[in-house]
């Protein structure tokens, strides 16, 4: 039994070493800006046993809510609905409804479907500094409400092994958030996103390890509000747990990080700051729990992400607490 738990945590170390490679040989020197110094891939959320399809036909209803804290380095203008600032803080909290919808349906060859929709209710404070402002005032800006809504339309998953599986995601985000140009705080993008993300899991019920490491692109339209299309990204994230029998259940720890870089340069004639990129990279230690309860397949995960490293973008801190139940 030791043997075999130090070789399933010697494979998942071995792997998660290998993605972290990977990921940093595929960076380019160049640093990489978007609209708002965000995006609508919120770092560090995707990689989680939570988001992945359920086995069989069922219905999977968790929550995710996340609160992100940073702050932007002294002196690095950020574009912003149609402003240019600098000095920037930001605090966003998001509260996110998630729904994976599994029919039973098997494709050829194995692959099983399901689609899924998250419906966020976001709060953001902002407060800046505005270039050419001799005076030095701060702006302060505040809102909430609905936010971007994501749509996975086609979701796919097929089991590689007995321990491995992989899935597709097919992402679509809609500006259903409201937007105004020239106001500080938004909670909407008022852009589309098309992010197409790969993944591959491990589980190991008798050892305990969880291994999960995602991939995916972003594509992005323009803000026509703005005349600014935030250029195309990357992001690469990963988590390793280590469960033991606790709690009437199985709790787990352990670590979990993000790579998240543009590749591509922001267009149209809101882009004022030029051929730069943003990037980021975060990593922190992660809280997972399962059990069942009524019958019914019940989770929990805490994790904190601290940005280790963060060019052309705030640099800050997440928090997310997942909870979720199988229907």
């Amino acid at each position: 039994m030791r043997a075999r738990l130090a070789c399933g945590l010697s494979s998942c170390f071995k792997a998660l070493l290998s993605g972290a490679l990977l990921a940093a040989a595929v960076v380019p020197c160049q640093v990489m800006a978007e609209e708002g110094a965000s995006s609508h891939y919120r770092p560090g959320t995707l990689s989680s046993r939570i988001n992945k399809i359920p086995p069989r036909q069922s219905v999977n209803v968790y929550l995710d809510l996340s609160e992100y804290e940073g702050r932007s380095r002294s002196g690095l203008s950020i574009p912003l609905a149609g402003l240019t600032v600098n000095d920037l803080n930001i605090t966003s909290q998001t509260y996110s409804m998630n729904v994976i919808w599994n029919p039973g349906v098997q494709l050829k060859g194995g692959w099983q479907y399901a689609m899924a929709i998250a419906l966020p209710y976001s709060s953001v404070e902002i407060s800046a500094s505005q270039e050419h402002n001799t005076q030095g005032h701060r702006l302060r800006d505040w809102d909430s409400g609905l936010g971007d809504i994501v749509i996975s339309p086609l979701m796919l998953a097929y089991s590689l092994s007995e321990y491995w599986l992989t899935e597709i995601h097919f992402n679509l985000y809609a500006p259903t958030g409201g937007f105004e140009a020239g106001k500080l705080a938004n909670v909407g993008k008022n852009y589309w996103s098309f992010s197409p993300v790969a993944w591959l899991q491990y589980i190991e019920p008798i050892t305990g390890q969880e291994f999960t490491v995602s991939g995916g692109i972003d594509w992005n339209t323009k803000n026509e509000d703005t005349d600014y299309q935030t250029g195309t990204q990357m992001h690469v994230e990963s988590t390793l747990i280590q469960y033991v029998p606790l709690l009437w259940g199985f709790t787990g720890i352990g670590l979990s990080g993000y790579w998240y870089q543009q590749i591509r340069s922001d267009s149209g004639s809101g882009a004022v700051s030029g051929n730069v990129k943003a990037k980021a990279v975060g990593l922190g230690p992660v809280l997972s729990y399962q059990t069942k309860w009524s019958g019914r397949s019940v989770r929990a995960e805490l994790k904190w992400i601290n940005e280790l490293e963060a060019r052309n973008r705030p640099e800050g801190d997440l928090i997310s607490l997942k909870l979720s139940a199988q229907f």
